[in-house]
C-alpha cells in the first residue's frame, strides 16, 4: 500500500540544530546526550498491544485497495471511509497501533466526514493516551487532528470539533505526565495545543528553530518585532480550550514539575504552551512560578519566585532540556516577571553561565529580551569588559546579543563599540585591523601569532562576526570612526 513516510520525531524540533554556527560552540543537536536518571521519563503502565483478527485485518486490506488502486469521487470516498470508520469501532486501539492498518485508517481519516472523524476520536478517549504514545498511534491521531484543521474553515463544524477537542483534552489531563514524556505523546499534545492556539499543526516549525535563525532575529530588531507581533496576532481559534488543556496538564503535573523541567520531551511541552499563551500575561504569571518550582502560597508581585527555588535553578541552567524553556521564558515573561527573574536568578552570574555550553544561550535570551536600560546597566556591569574572555571561550553570541541589546536600547552604545574594538585590536596597533578581524573570528582567536594572522582566500568568513558588524554599523558614526577607517582601508581583495 506504501507506507507514509515518518516525519523526524525525537531529535528534530528543538530550538537549537547540531550544524555548528560560524564557530560558534551549540548545544550538540536537540536533547542528543542519552538521558540522565533524573531525566528519564516517568514511568507508565505497560500496554500489551492486541493482534488483530485475520477478518478485520483482510476487510481493512480490502479497503485499501478500493480507495488507492482507483479513481473515487469526493463523496464515494467519504462514504466508503464512513463505512469503513464505523467497522473501526470498538477496535480503534487494535487498528491505530497496528503498522500497515494504521497507515489505511490514516487516509480514512482524512477522507471522511467531520461527522465521521469527530466519532473516531470520541470512541478513542479512553485509550487515547495509548494510542498517542504509540509509534504507529500517534500518528493516526495527528492525521485526525490536521483533518479537524481542514474541516475549521466551515464555520458550521466549530461546535462539533470544540466539544471533541473537549473530549480529548479532558482525558488527557487525567494522567498527563507520561504522555507528556514519551517521545510520540509530546508530539501529540504538541499539535493538539497548536490546533487550540489557531496555529499551523507543526509544533516543530511553531517553536523550534536553528541556532543561526534565533540569533539572527535577536540581532535583528525589524524581524525580531515583527515575529514577536505575529505571535501576539494570533488568532485562537479555541482559547478558552487552550487555557483549560495547559491550566489543568500542569496543574495534575505540578507534583512531577521536577521531572518535567529537564525531560526532553517535557520540556517541549511547557515550551509550546508557554509561547501559545505569550498575550495571557495575568496566566502567565501563574504558570511559570508552577514550573520553576515555585507554590503559590504567599506569591505576590514582586515575590513570585521563591529564594529556595531560586538556588536550584542555576544548576539547571546546564541542562539541555531546561535552558531550552528558560529561554522561552524569558521570551514571553511580563515585564514584572522577567525583572524579578532579572534580579534573583541572573544578578551577577551571567559571566559564569556564559561559559557554560547550554547556560550561554541562555545568557543570550535574557539579554536579547531585556526591557530596560536600568537592565542593560547591570549586564555592562557583568559582561561589559569580558569581550575577548567570551571571544576566547567561543562564546560570540552573546557579545552579538550585547551588541545588538545596546543598539536597541540606546544603552552603553559608545562604550560597546570601544569594548568591541579593543577586544580584537590592541592599543598600539592600527585600526585597520579592526573589520578583518570580527569578520574572520575563528581564525584570528585560533592563531598562535595574531599580530600576523592574514586571511587566504576561500576561508569562510565568521557567521556571528559578520552579524556583530551589521549591528555596529547601524549605530551613529561618532561611535563607529575606528570600524569606519577599518573597512575603507581593506585591499579589494
Amino acid at each position: 500500500m506504501g507506507r507514509k513516510p515518518f516525519r523526524k520525531r525525537a531529535g528534530s524540533d528543538g530550538n537549537h540544530s547540531s550544524q555548528d554556527f560560524g564557530g560558534q560552540m551549540n548545544r550538540t543537536g536537540t536533547f542528543s546526550k542519552p538521558l540522565q536518571h533524573d531525566e528519564a521519563s516517568v514511568p507508565h503502565a505497560s500496554f500489551v498491544r492486541k493482534l488483530v483478527d485475520p477478518e478485520t485485518s483482510k476487510y481493512f486490506t480490502e479497503i485499501a485497495n478500493v480507495i488507492e488502486g482507483s479513481e473515487i469521487d469526493l463523496e464515494e470516498r467519504a462514504v466508503i471511509c464512513g463505512n469503513a470508520l464505523e467497522e473501526a469501532r470498538g477496535k480503534e486501539v487494535q487498528l491505530a497501533t497496528d503498522y500497515i492498518i494504521s497507515h489505511t485508517l490514516q487516509t480514512l481519516l482524512e477522507g471522511c466526514s467531520v461527522e465521521h472523524l469527530c466519532g473516531f476520536l470520541r470512541n478513542c478517549q479512553s485509550n487515547f493516551s495509548l494510542i498517542a504514545m504509540d509509534r504507529s498511534g500517534s500518528h493516526v491521531v495527528e492525521t485526525a487532528l490536521k483533518a479537524l484543521a481542514m474541516h475549521l474553515q466551515d464555520t458550521d463544524n466549530h461546535i462539533l470539533i470544540e466539544d471533541t477537542l473537549t473530549t480529548i483534552s479532558r482525558m488527557i489531563v487525567v494522567n498527563p505526565v507520561d504522555i507528556m514524556c514519551n517521545c510520540y505523546g509530546s508530539h501529540v499534545i504538541r499539535s493538539l495545543l497548536c490546533l487550540c492556539g489557531g496555529v499551523p499543526l507543526d509544533p516543530s516549525g511553531f517553536h523550534s528553530t536553528k541556532s543561526s535563525t534565533v540569533l539572527a532575529e535577536r540581532l535583528n530588531s525589524r524581524v525580531s518585532s515583527q515575529s514577536n507581533n505575529d505571535l501576539k496576532n494570533l488568532q485562537q481559534r479555541f482559547p478558552e480550550l487552550l487555557e483549560f488543556l495547559v491550566s489543568e496538564m500542569l496543574s495534575c503535573a505540578r507534583k512531577d514539575m521536577a521531572v518535567l523541567r529537564v525531560n526532553q520531551y517535557g520540556s517541549l511541552v511547557l515550551q509550546t504552551s508557554l509561547k501559545l499563551l505569550a498575550r495571557q500575561e495575568q496566566l502567565l504569571l501563574d504558570i511559570v512560578p508552577a514550573i520553576l518550582g515555585c507554590s503559590s502560597e504567599n506569591a505576590n508581585e514582586g515575590n513570585l519566585i521563591e529564594n529556595t527555588v531560586v538556588q536550584k535553578l542555576l544548576p539547571l541552567m546546564e541542562k539541555t532540556a531546561f535552558s531550552h524553556l528558560m529561554e522561552v521564558i524569558l521570551e514571553v515573561a511580563p515585564d514584572s516577571l522577567y525583572e524579578e527573574l532579572f534580579v534573583k536568578v541572573f544578578g551577577n552570574s551571567l559571566f559564569p553561565l556564559s561559559s557554560q555550553q547550554c547556560g550561554n544561550f541562555v545568557v543570550q535570551a535574557l539579554i536579547s529580551h531585556a526591557r530596560a536600560k536600568d537592565q542593560m546597566d547591570l549586564i555592562w556591569v557583568d559582561l561589559g569588559t569580558k569581550f575577548k574572555d567570551l571571544f576566547e571561550m567561543g562564546r560570540s553570541g552573546v557579545v552579538a546579543s550585547l551588541v545588538a541589546a545596546c543598539e536597541t536600547l540606546h544603552s552603553h552604545e559608545n562604550k560597546c563599540s570601544q569594548a568591541l574594538a579593543a577586544a580584537v585590536c590592541a592599543m598600539d596597533e592600527s585600526p585597520r585591523c579592526i573589520v578583518p578581524r570580527i569578520l574572520f573570528l575563528d581564525k584570528y582567536f585560533s592563531s598562535e601569532d595574531k599580530s600576523n594572522c592574514y586571511w587566504p582566500d576561500g576561508v569562510k568568513m565568521h557567521v556571528v562576526g559578520s552579524l556583530i558588524l551589521q549591528t555596529i554599523f547601524r549605530l551613529p558614526c561618532e561611535f563607529i570612526q575606528s570600524y569606519i577607517t577599518s573597512i575603507t582601508s581593506l585591499e579589494d581583495s
